[in-house]
């Protein structure tokens, strides 16, 4: 094949692409239009060294995205939230007595995905962690065993601060 039609199917694909055409029905356009035989393989050569964003049309990507950005807009919303109630004196809600409040560390232990503290509602504290199978876990607790509610009021707080 000459460079020049090369150039041309590769212009032409990069449009249809855009479009959001997928490579089987690419393959048979390109194959129409320019009458030559190319292979699927090679239809997924050339469109592999095209410029471009190949999740621009997949409905799970453009999903994840927007989920993402909500979640972001959620996070700066309530970042101008706490700092306007600190100006006005205020506590955050997650700091008020009697609540459980969970910290996370910087940086964790080898094989540890997550640590941090936690002050229960009672007053008692410990060192949480999560490893490397998604489990939970509570070590070097200070005060009186946390009662099922607390418990239960920590893994609420947990799964927050880790979203």
């Amino acid at each position: 094949m000459d460079k020049e039609l090369e150039q041309q199917i590769a212009a032409f694909m990069s449009e249809e692409l855009a479009k959001g055409t997928s490579l089987s029905q690419l393959h048979g356009m390109v194959n129409e239009k320019f009458q030559t035989h190319l292979t699927y393989m090679e239809i997924r050569i050339i469109a592999s060294e095209l410029q471009v964003d190949w999740n621009a049309n997949d409905p799970k990507a453009i999903a994840a995205a927007k989920e993402k950005a909500k979640k972001e807009e959620e996070a700066r919303a309530a970042e101008a939230e706490a700092a306007m109630a600190a100006e006005n004196g205020a506590v955050p809600a997650g700091d008020a007595p009697g609540k459980c409040v969970v910290t996370v560390n910087k940086v964790n232990p080898p094989g540890i995905l997550a640590s941090g503290t936690v002050t229960f509602s009672s007053g008692s504290t410990a060192d949480w962690y999560v490893d490397q199978t998604g489990r939970p876990g509570i070590g070097n607790l200070k005060g009186e065993q946390p009662t099922q509610q607390e418990a239960e009021e920590f893994m609420v707080e947990l799964q927050k601060v880790l979203r």
